[in-house]
């Protein structure tokens, strides 16, 4: 890696760090009783076509494991910020939505993160602006990119799915093997 390399890799690392540490600590001085990771959730619900979302809907777009957003969905249902609805469209299917106090934390986290980009954007000038716009845009489309290329979340639900040493393969989306 040249000097370059190295200290790009260093700046996204530690801004990535720096985000995920700021509005966990926003978020913990607003409601101590949530994660980061329970508020992305609850975001997603939020974003989801009418404000709903099936667990594997929401576990597609968190790239989490679906076994691991029902954990997440069941937790946050029980503390009151989810509940569940059968689909009027499809009595087998269950949309998840956000309860009132789910959407007030939606909300605060809409706010954090406007107050965020506000401030890191204050003393910046318009061609600041848009080559941070141009580069984060750039960014994105290079990791959309690599995803694609290497199957994103379809490659790693195969490699939990391979043949372990023992010769027997265990579904981790639902807990059974081929014993």
């Amino acid at each position: 890696m040249d000097q370059f390399e190295r200290s790009l890799n260093a700046l996204l690392i530690e801004t990535f760090r720096d985000i995920l540490e700021v509005e966990a600590l926003i978020l913990q001085r607003s409601d101590p009783g949530l994660s980061i990771n329970e508020v992305h959730l609850i975001e997603s619900v939020r974003h989801g076509e009418e404000h709903s979302r099936t667990v594997s809907e929401i576990a597609a777009d968190l790239r989490i494991a679906v076994p691991s957003a029902t954990v997440a969905v069941n937790k946050l249902e029980r503390k009151g910020y989810l509940r569940k609805e059968r689909s009027s469209d499809d009595g087998r299917s269950v949309r998840i939505t956000l309860t009132r106090e789910g959407e007030k934390i939606y909300r605060l986290h809409w706010f954090i993160h406007l107050k965020l980009v506000k401030a890191a954007a204050e003393d910046m000038n318009d061609q600041e602006k848009e080559a941070l716009l141009a580069g984060v845009q750039h960014l994105d489309a290079f990791f959309k990119n690599k995803m694609a290329k290497y199957g994103g979340m379809n490659e790693l639900s195969n490699r939990r799915n391979r043949k372990g040493p023992s010769g027997s393969r265990t579904d981790k989306r639902n807990g059974i093997g081929d014993r």
